[in-house]
């Protein structure tokens, strides 16, 4: 279900602080992200990035925004400059965290898009490596080559799935195998016309 499209206007992301572009940018990781490795870091990131983009209204049409699409750039750049990829980031994520969180609600659990805060700091943190955000916009430059990419991330046979998907605690989100499992439930869910909203439960 899509959300409501005024949420998605540009006025509207800025007036409630959604492009905080420079929010703790330069910030030191928590110790605890410390000793998470960049290359998983950066895995969940091009991950959320990619459904980011896959669900967008011309890709899937899971959230009514347009945030990656090639004209957004005409419309972003004049006020962002080099910032413009993290203002699509932050205005995706808000579009495609409001969906899961009308399908699961915001009690004690996560999703792609919203995640523990350390680890969303970690994650924005990245949208700083130039190399980083060269590699992901390459990505998402073609709905056949984001596909592709997803398909790559995925271990095991499909699994198809609607709704609400259960992958365990928030510990598990970040084993290798759980976002294999995340990557496959929604690369399945697009390929067969499905929404498919995996999360976790809070260890607590």
């Amino acid at each position: 279900m899509a959300i409501e499209p005024r949420v998605m206007t540009l006025e509207f992301l800025i007036s409630e602080g959604y492009f905080d572009i420079n929010h703790n940018a330069g910030q030191p990781a928590p110790l605890e992200i410390q000793d998470m490795k960049k290359n998983k870091l950066k895995s969940i990131a091009k991950l959320r990035i990619l459904i980011g983009y896959l669900g967008e209204e011309k890709q899937s049409n899971w959230w009514s925004s347009s945030f990656f699409a090639p004209e957004s750039d005409v419309f972003l750049n004049p006020i962002f400059g080099k910032t413009a990829f993290i203002a699509q980031y932050q205005g995706v994520k808000e579009a495609a965290t409001r969906v899961h969180d009308e399908h699961i609600g915001v009690g004690k659990v996560y999703h792609l898009f919203r995640l523990p805060e350390n680890i969303e700091l970690a994650l924005f943190q990245l949208l700083h490596d130039a190399k980083f955000v060269s590699e992901i916009k390459e990505i998402i430059s073609d709905k056949e080559k984001a596909q592709h990419f997803l398909s790559d991330l995925i271990m095991s046979a499909s699994k198809i799935k609607e709704g609400p998907v259960l992958i365990g605690n928030i510990d598990d989100f970040f084993m290798e195998e759980s976002l294999s499992d995340i990557a496959n439930l929604y690369h399945s869910a697009f390929l067969n016309g499905v929404q498919a909203i995996p999360y976790c439960k809070d260890h607590k």
